[in-house]
C-alpha cells in the first residue's frame, strides 16, 4: 500500500487449526487499521464451502454496492483453489469480471528439502461448486492433471480416475531456477506409471499461457470434443487463474475437480514473500488504480 489505499477490505478467514496463520491474519489486521481501513473479516470453512460462499454474498454485495465504479483488487495468494475458483465465478456472475485486478505473491520458498509433501492422503474428490460441466460417461475421459508438490494426492485423483487419456502439466519455467524438477520428484510414483511422455510444461505465473496451453491439449475451445474433459488443479495459483479464463470462454466447458486431502502438512509449508505480480487488470485507469 505504498501509492495507495484500499476504501474496504475484507480478509477471508479459514477455520482449520494454525498458529502462524492467526498470527498473520492479527499482522494483516493491523496493518488495514493504522491507514485508517477498517477490515471485514468473513469466515470459510473449507469441510462446507457452498454454504461458507452463501453465508459471504451479502456482505460481499454490499462491499460491491457501496464501490459500484471501484476497481475491485483480488489478493489470490493464500486461497485454497477450490475457494479461489468458487470466488472468480461468484464475482464474474455478479458482472465484476472487467472489474477485477488479480494479484499474486509468490513464496520465498517451501519447506521442501527432505521432499516431504504438502498435504497428506486423499479425502474426497468432488466438483468445484458453481461449474455445471460434468464427466459425460457417453465419451471417453481425458484428464489434464496440474501438478504440484502434493505427491500422493495427484496419483490417488489418477487412479480413481482412470482416463482413457492424461495430460500431466508441470510448472515451467517455476517460480525460480533452483525449484526446476521439484514437481517431478515429487511426483515421481505418478510419472512412473503413466510415462513421461504425457507431461506437458506449463508456465507457472502466466494465465494466458495457461489458457493456451489448454487449447491445445483439449482442442478448440468453441468446438465439442471427441473426449469428456475434466481439470483438477493442484499446480500454482496464477496456473488455476488461467484454467477459469479458459473455462469461462469454453462451449464444451471441463468438469473441474478439487482433490481434498485428508489434512494439510503446516509444518512443512511455504515461507517468506517473493516477487509480487498483478496477473490480471481491470479495465478501469491504470492511473487511477496504480498496481505494482
Amino acid at each position: 500500500m505504498e501509492d495507495w489505499r484500499p476504501s474496504e477490505a475484507i480478509i477471508f478467514h479459514y477455520d482449520d487449526p494454525n498458529p502462524k496463520r492467526e498470527k498473520n491474519h492479527r499482522s494483516m489486521e493491523t496493518d488495514l487499521r493504522a491507514v485508517s481501513v477498517e477490515p471485514v473479516a468473513l469466515q470459510f470453512t473449507e469441510r462446507n464451502a457452498v454454504k461458507s460462499l452463501h453465508d459471504n454474498m451479502r456482505e460481499l454485495r454490499a462491499l460491491l454496492s457501496r464501490n459500484p465504479e471501484a476497481a475491485i483488487v483480488f489478493d489470490i495468494s493464500v486461497f485454497t483453489k477450490r475457494h479461489l475458483l468458487m470466488t472468480l465465478r461468484w464475482l464474474d456472475d455478479e458482472g465484476c469480471w472487467d472489474r477485477l485486478c488479480v494479484v499474486y505473491s509468490e513464496p520465498d520458498d517451501y519447506d521442501v528439502s527432505q521432499h516431504i509433501p504438502l498435504s497428506f492422503g486423499l479425502s474426497t474428490l468432488q466438483q468445484i461448486p458453481g461449474f455445471a460441466a460434468c464427466p459425460d460417461l457417453s465419451r471417453p475421459l481425458h484428464l489434464v492433471l496440474f501438478l504440484g508438490y502434493e505427491g500422493d494426492r495427484a496419483l490417488a485423483v489418477y487412479e480413481h480416475l482412470q482416463p482413457i487419456q492424461t495430460t500431466l502439466a508441470v510448472p515451467h519455467p517455476p517460480f525460480k531456477p533452483a525449484w526446476a524438477g521439484r514437481t517431478e520428484a515429487f511426483n515421481s510414483d505418478l510419472l512412473a506409471l503413466v510415462g513421461d511422455d504425457l507431461l506437458v510444461k506449463v508456465d507457472s505465473i502466466d494465465p494466458d499461457n495457461v489458457n493456451a496451453s489448454l487449447v491445445k491439449m483439449f482442442g478448440d475451445e468453441k468446438k465439442r470434443g471427441p473426449h469428456a474433459r475434466v481439470l483438477c488443479p493442484l499446480g500454482t495459483k496464477p496456473q488455476t487463474l488461467g484454467i477459469y479464463s479458459y473455462v469461462r470462454s469454453c462451449a464444451d466447458a471441463p468438469a473441474i475437480l478439487y482433490a481434498s486431502p485428508l489434512r494439510h502438512n503446516h509444518d512443512f509449508f511455504s515461507h517468506g514473500v517473493g516477487i509480487t505480480w498483478v496477473l490480471k487488470r481491470s479495465i478501469a485507469d491504470a492511473a487511477t488504480y496504480p498496481l505494482r
